[in-house]
């Protein structure tokens, strides 16, 4: 087992076991890392064990998008608002869009570490030619949250700040005097025209909430267990990992998102994704919607 450290905007340290074999190699180095592992766990897979753990409004190649993120969400809303008509916060809506494709500061994490394998063996339009990886994130018990938690409201309503105001809240964290009283820290830059902006638009959610923002909090990753409201995400025991500003570097936290990484080889995917369906691990499963459905069905009929 070898430790590394963490890649670009990882939630934290980094533990790669050996690579799995098999379907029952990979649930039992499972197993034995739940056993061990006493913090909540959640699971994320990837067809390419070269990408980072990132969202997807942070990927190199969605820069514009990360920089207009606030019009992406008002032009999606403008042409189908009955579509977010009964969300009550900013968290519902980025997780309807997540929904809907367009990618958001939510990653995709599943309770169940055999739905991320499903995902982890998807041979994508490149085939099967690129090692997987299942990232197992152990969530520290401040950094776990429910939909509704003011922390998630925090983090989520970054999306409804301009460029230039992230850029100032970051800029205000790199200025910050070390040794300054945390409490004094926090009500100086809570009184920034910036800070008051992004009150306002948690309060529209939440009218009792006191504008009291810790500023480290906006730089945390946090894990969210979203309403059980989506077939989608019942059917994948679904949560999100939702992620604030790029953390300035002298930010060190004090409780990490631990990641362990578990490396599929590409010449075991196929016979792993045949395993997991043989045990009913399917995208009939994982997908139940009917458009999803339909698109099976003729698939079935039209195949060689």
């Amino acid at each position: 087992m070898t430790t590394s450290p963490a890649k670009k905007r990882s939630t934290g340290p980094v533990t790669i076991p050996e690579p799995v074999s098999d379907l029952t190699d990979f649930i039992g180095k499972v197993m034995a890392y739940a056993a061990a592992e006493p913090l909540f766990k959640c699971y994320r897979g990837q067809r390419d064990s070269s990408w980072e753990n990132i969202p997807g409004l942070f990927r190199p190649d969605l820069k514009k998008l990360e920089e207009c993120e606030k019009r992406a969400i008002r032009d999606l809303i403008s042409v189908h608002p009955h579509e977010f008509g009964g969300d009550q916060s900013m968290f519902d809506r980025l997780v309807r869009m997540q929904h809907f494709g367009l990618p958001t500061r939510l990653m995709d994490v599943s309770r169940n570490p055999l739905v991320a394998l499903y995902f982890a063996t998807d041979p994508g339009p490149e085939g099967s030619r690129s090692d997987s990886m299942v990232t197992a994130f152990a969530v520290p018990e401040g950094r776990e949250k429910y939909f509704d938690s003011d922390s998630v409201s925090c983090l989520a309503n970054l999306a409804n700040m301009t460029k230039e105001e992230k850029a100032e809240i970051i800029a205000i964290r790199e200025g910050r005097v070390k040794g300054t009283d945390k409490e004094a820290e926090r009500d100086r830059v809570n009184a920034k025209q910036v800070y008051k902006r992004l009150h306002r638009f948690i309060q529209v959610e939440k009218p009792h909430f006191l504008p009291i923002i810790d500023p480290i909090d906006l730089f945390k990753p946090y894990y969210v267990h979203p309403k059980m409201s989506n077939r989608r995400i019942l059917s994948q025991a679904g949560g999100f990992i939702i992620y604030g500003l790029k953390p300035p570097k002298q930010i060190n936290f004090a409780h990490l998102i631990q990641e362990t990484r578990f490396i599929v080889p590409a010449r075991a995917k196929p016979g792993i994704r045949a395993a997991l369906e043989l045990l009913g691990i399917t995208e009939s499963t994982l997908f139940p919607e009917i458009d999803k459905a339909a698109k099976r069905i003729e698939a079935s009929y039209t195949r060689p």
